[in-house]
């Protein structure tokens, strides 16, 4: 906030719910993907080392190290999507609307209330039922939207306070 004068209307978070639904369909497949490629890259590379140091036998050693990476790299990928849940935000302000968040990048993007062009929202049969929606921000300088919030719940209001500062 550069101005005395600015007044936080809302700081929010997207829709837990949608954002767990998300995060469990990713990590599943994340998961899958993950199994199947370190575990064929382990007994590709187990086979190779057996074939050319062990007798033609796999490489034990190898196979072990495949079995400890594989739930090693999917507790970081949970790790980073609990993260970025955390740091995420979306702040709306009598001056400007910021999107802000990130875990080993951050990032900070504001528009200015005088800056925007339109404001319009969308909301799927899910996010109707859940009471949230998207809210797209766009700004003269772009084609398309400038900024979108994701999944916000209240979204009408939301809408309605960034259409009535603006």
């Amino acid at each position: 906030m550069n101005n005395k004068n600015e007044k936080i209307l809302y700081r929010v978070k997207s829709n837990r719910f949608l954002f767990v639904a998300q995060a469990v369909w990713n990590i599943i497949w994340f998961s899958i993907g993950t199994t199947l490629s370190i575990g064929l890259g382990t007994l590709l590379l187990s086979g190779i080392l057996g074939f050319l140091c062990n007798d033609n036998k796999l490489n034990l050693p190898v196979i072990y190290v495949g079995i400890v990476l594989i739930p090693l790299t999917v507790t970081v990928r949970i790790l980073h999507i609990i993260l970025l849940r955390k740091n995420q935000f979306y702040t709306i302000s009598t001056q400007s609307i910021t999107s802000e968040g990130g875990v080993l990048i951050r990032f900070n993007h504001t528009l200015r209330r005088n800056q925007i062009q339109s404001v319009s929202y969308t909301q799927t049969l899910v996010q109707q039922l859940l009471g949230c929606g998207n809210i797209m921000v766009s700004t003269s300088a772009t084609h398309r939207a400038a900024l979108i919030l994701h999944n916000v719940d209240q979204v009408t209001e939301i809408y309605k306070a960034i259409s009535y500062n603006r």
